[in-house]
């Protein structure tokens, strides 16, 4: 287990490790026992509210042209156009996790996760982002890396 010598970067890595880790094991559980998305949504909440709090300022900054969403796996995913950069993206998502105003949507009657949205709670319930679901662990991996580049580049 060991400490965290530079906790930022740390947490980051092993948060990245865990999915991984998860992932890997995933096909020994029955599919009713199956987390794989309430991990990822547990790791959601560290790698994009720790950041906040304390890297704020390494958040890449792309902007968000269709080209780059393909890029960091979000093919079929929608960002609201009033989200123009990754960072406005990551603060969007931010609040949404945080406060937990999120939904999970299926698109057939056997309830699986096909789509989850992001909801700004404070601008009317607005749709921040909806991502296809098998899209969010592409998109962290991306983003977690980025961010990971710009703090060991620029701190």
């Amino acid at each position: 287990m060991g400490n965290y010598p530079e906790l930022e970067i740390d947490f980051i890595k092993r948060t990245m490790e865990l999915i991984h880790q998860y992932y890997s094991e995933l096909e020994k559980y029955p599919y009713e026992k199956q987390y794989n998305y309430t991990l990822i949504l547990n790791c959601m909440l560290g790698l994009i509210v720790m950041p906040k709090e304390k890297v704020i300022s390494y958040v890449p900054n792309d902007r968000l042209t269709s080209d780059f969403k393909k890029q960091i796996g979000l093919d079929s995913s929608v960002i609201d156009d009033d989200i123009k950069k990754l960072q406005s993206l990551i603060q969007g998502l931010r609040n949404s996790i945080a406060h937990f105003n999120i939904n999970v949507i299926s698109e057939d009657e056997k309830k699986r996760i096909d789509w989850i949205e992001f909801i700004d709670s404070e601008n009317d319930n607005k749709v921040i982002a909806k991502f296809r679901a098998n899209e969010i662990l592409p998109f962290l991996k991306h983003y977690s890396s980025s961010l990971l580049e710009n703090i060991k580049k620029y701190k």
